[in-house]
C-alpha cells in the first residue's frame, strides 16, 4: 500500500493541514510559532514515511476547494477545483476576469452547509451564497490556480500591482535571511513603494546592497524593494501570523535603509 498523502495549505490558513513530523511547516494558524523559510513550491518534503506533499487551498470557512494529488501536483499550483464547489476569479466590482489575470478568489459549494454559515453574533450567509476569499489567484487555461498575494497585502507601484508574497518569496531565498515581511509604505510620487523587514539568521550578517542585487535577480524591477530594516524580530500574532498592520503603521524608521538614497547601510549581525 502507498504511503498516505499529507495535504497542505501552503498559504492559505485552514483547519485541515497537516504534515508529517520533521518537514518545514507553512503558514498555518495553530502550526507554527514562528513563520520558517518554505520549501519551494511544489517540493515533495522526506520523512520517515515518506509520504508525498501536495498542495491545497481552503479556509476555516469554506474547507478544502482546491487541491491536487501527488499525480496532478504542478509547481506553483495550488491544484484544481474540487468537486462540489465552484470558483470564480473577479475584480474589485466582482466581475469575471479572462484566465492569466489574477483577481480574488470567491467559491461556493454546492452541498448545503459544506460552508460556515457565518460568525456568532453576525450576520448569517445564504448556504449557497458566493463567498469573498480575499486571495488573489490567477486561473490558468488548464483550469489550475496559481496564488498571487492576499488582496489586503498587495502593493500597488507605479501602476504595478506587486505580489508581498512573492517579495518575501525572493527575500526568504537569500542565505542570510531568515524571515522577511513585505509591506507598503507611503511613495512621494504617489501610491506606495516597497518596503521589507528582514530578520537575519542567527549569527548572519545581511549585505543590504547584496541583498538588493539578489532581488534584482529574483524579481522584475518594479518589485525590488526601496526600503530594507533589518529587525531583531517581527511582530507576530498569537498563530504565528505577521502583523503587517503594525509594520505599516511604523513605516520608514530612523534604521530604515533607502537604496536610492546611495548612504551605506550600518548592519549588525543578530545574535546567534
Amino acid at each position: 500500500m502507498p504511503p498516505p498523502c499529507i495535504c497542505s495549505a501552503r498559504w492559505r490558513p485552514c483547519c485541515w493541514r497537516s504534515r508529517p513530523a520533521g518537514t518545514i511547516a507553512g503558514t498555518a494558524p495553530g502550526a507554527v510559532s514562528r513563520r520558517p523559510r518554505p520549501p519551494p513550491h511544489g517540493s515533495r518534503s522526506a520523512s520517515a514515511s515518506a509520504s508525498p506533499v501536495v498542495d491545497g487551498f481552503g479556509s476555516t470557512e469554506t474547507n478544502l476547494v482546491i487541491g491536487s494529488t501527488p499525480e496532478t501536483q504542478r509547481p506553483g499550483r495550488i491544484g484544481m477545483l474540487c468537486d462540489g464547489f465552484s470558483a470564480r476569479v473577479v475584480d474589485e466590482h466582482l466581475a469575471p476576469v479572462p484566465d492569466g489575470t489574477a483577481g480574488e478568489l470567491v467559491v461556493r459549494s454546492h452541498q448545503q452547509f459544506a460552508f460556515s454559515t457565518g460568525y456568532l453574533g453576525g450576520p448569517e450567509r445564504h448556504p449557497a451564497s458566493w463567498r469573498r476569499t480575499g486571495d488573489r489567484v490567477v486561473r490558468e487555461a488548464d483550469g489550475s490556480y496559481r496564488f498571487v498575494d492576499r488582496v489586503k497585502d498587495v502593493i500597488r507601484r507605479r501602476g504595478e500591482n506587486i505580489s508581498s508574497f512573492e517579495v518575501e518569496s525572493a527575500v526568504r531565498s537569500h542565505p542570510a535571511v531568515a524571515d522577511a515581511a513585505a509591506f507598503p509604505v507611503a511613495s512621494e510620487l504617489a501610491e506606495d513603494e516597497v518596503m521589507v523587514a528582514v530578520l537575519p539568521r542567527p549569527g548572519s550578517v545581511v549585505d543590504l546592497h547584496d541583498l538588493v542585487r539578489h532581488c534584482e535577480r529574483e524579481l522584475p524591477a518594479f518589485a525590488v524593494p526601496r526600503f530594507i530594516e533589518t529587525v531583531p524580530e517581527l511582530p507576530l500574532t498569537e498563530t504565528g501570523k505577521v502583523r503587517k498592520t503594525v509594520l505599516r503603521e511604523r513605516g520608514v524608521t530612523a534604521g530604515t535603509w533607502d537604496r536610492t538614497a546611495g548612504v551605506s547601510p550600518a548592519v549588525r549581525p543578530r545574535p546567534a
